[in-house]
Parts: structure tokens; C-alpha cells; sequence
């Protein structure tokens, strides 16, 4: 069944612009470290326009692929799936997995929540938790319901199915989320390796992260590249100067990419 979900997402994949060439260049070259090849490929999108909820333009749910613009999430999932791929297919069929949790391509069905996407990513063996074996970590358990309760910024939830079956799903959504707090970070940085990805844990209600990116690591330096609002695919030089600098912020999540 999940090979048969996998082809039939893999049929209806849709690229954007030159993303599906992009694509097939980036799996042929991939020969080496998965973190190291994700910082690579995020490297040479650098500059790259920032493309808010790409994902919600057509009213039917597609397997959408744009390398050519981004939002924070998009950045990180698209640079795993290509990553831990050999393949073009092989890339759709792992983001697929990644961005529906093994069902079918469905708004319903895809991982809206961080810390969802990456339990479904850590199940799949896409990814590793590194937050237990951080110094000052610490949990927290979380009720997600922002969607539900901000149903007018997405534009899919205007459609009734959609608002539905969000609002099942978040009636009783609480998830436990490890965390570095803002003061601890410094302690941790030298944990971290090139590709890691890391994610804002914010105290907004009803959320649970609001930005991802990752690690880029040059020696002692601990920089981040991500998909920032205004500014396109950028470096932020000190990661944990940038986190403390933005609303809301109490810490950072981390997570290490592994091999196929």
C-alpha cells in the first residue's frame, strides 16, 4: 500500500518553473555527508525569493516541487527529501512521505505542525532527535489548534472539508516537545553539525514552532540558513543571536538528518 500511495503521488507531481531539472541535477550529484549535502544545496539557493504558503495556491492538493522559491519549512523538507535521494522518483517518493506521513496527497493528510513532521520524519528514519542529549534541554506538552482557530489566513480552510477535518484532527492535538531554552544555547552549539536542522519554539498560543532553517557550521561558527519573510533564502551569521532576536522565541528544537 504506502509503495502504491508513493506512485501514485509520484504521477501527479507538479514542478515549478525549472525545479523539476533542479532536482535532477541536485540526486545525481549527491555523493557524500546527507547534513553537508543540505547545506550545499541551500548554499546555492541563497538569494532565492520567499514564497508564503506556495502550497495553498491551487484549490486541489498536488505533490508541488519549487526549488526556485521557498518559505522556512519548504527550504528544510525539500533539502532533506533531495538529500537522502539517488533518484528524481526516488526524491518525490521521499518527500511525499515526508510531507503526508505516508498517505495521500490531501491538505487532511499533510504534516501542517513542525513537531508532527518531524515525529513522522523520526518514524521514517529521515531524521534523528538530538534535544535529549542537549545540555539545558527541556519539555513542554503542547495543545495545537492555531489552525483551527485562525481558519481565515489559509486559504484552503475556506473550503468546508478542509476546516472540518483540521478541526477533528486539532480537537484533541497535544504533542510533548523537547527544547533548548534561549540561555542554554550557547552550551550546545558545539553539538550541532553542518546540516542539522533547527526550529524556533515559540510561547504563541496554540503553536508550537514558528521558523526552521539549518545549521551551517564554518569551525567555531554556528550560522543558519533558511527562508526568512522579506528577505529570500539568507545566512544568519550567530544562530543564537538571530533566535533571541525574534518575537515570541523561548528556544530552539534540533534535529540531525540521516542517511537513506
Amino acid at each position: 500500500m504506502m509503495l502504491l500511495l508513493a506512485q501514485a503521488a509520484a504521477a501527479a507531481v507538479i514542478y515549478i518553473g525549472g525545479s523539476g531539472q533542479q532536482a535532477e541535477q541536485a540526486v545525481r550529484s549527491n555523493h557524500g555527508d546527507v547534513g553537508s549535502t543540505m547545506v550545499q544545496l541551500s548554499r546555492r539557493w541563497l538569494g532565492a525569493p520567499y514564497r508564503a504558503f506556495s502550497l495553498d495556491q491551487s484549490p486541489q492538493e498536488r505533490l508541488q516541487v519549487d526549488l526556485q522559491g521557498f518559505d522556512c519549512f519548504l527550504l528544510v523538507e525539500q533539502a532533506l527529501a533531495l538529500a537522502r535521494s539517488q533518484t528524481k522518483t526516488g526524491f518525490e517518493q521521499a518527500l511525499q512521505q515526508l510531507r503526508y506521513g505516508g498517505q495521500s496527497t490531501d491538505y487532511c493528510h499533510r504534516q501542517h505542525y513542525f513537531t508532527r513532521w518531524a515525529q513522522t520524519a523520526i518514524d521514517q528514519g529521515a531524521i534523528r532527535d538530538l534535544n535529549p542529549a542537549l545540555p539545558g534541554v527541556t519539555s513542554r506538552q503542547r495543545r495545537l489548534n492555531f489552525m483551527s482557530r485562525h481558519p481565515d489566513s489559509y486559504q484552503p480552510m475556506q473550503q468546508r472539508r478542509n476546516r472540518d477535518c483540521i478541526g477533528k484532527l486539532e480537537r484533541n492535538l497535544l504533542v510533548s516537545q523537547s527544547f533548548v531554552p534561549l540561555k542554554a544555547l550557547p552550551a550546545a552549539l558545539a553539538k550541532l553539525r553542518n546540516g542539522d536542522i533547527f526550529a524556533l519554539v515559540t510561547d504563541i498560543n496554540g503553536l508550537d514552532v514558528t521558523h526552521v532553517g539549518l545549521v551551517e557550521r564554518n569551525g567555531n561558527q554556528v550560522n543558519g540558513l533558511h527562508a526568512a519573510p522579506g528577505h529570500g533564502v539568507i545566512r544568519s551569521p550567530d544562530l543564537v543571536r538571530y533566535g533571541g532576536s525574534i518575537d515570541n522565541v523561548i528556544g530552539m528544537s534540533f534535529f540531525r538528518p540521516l542517511p537513506r
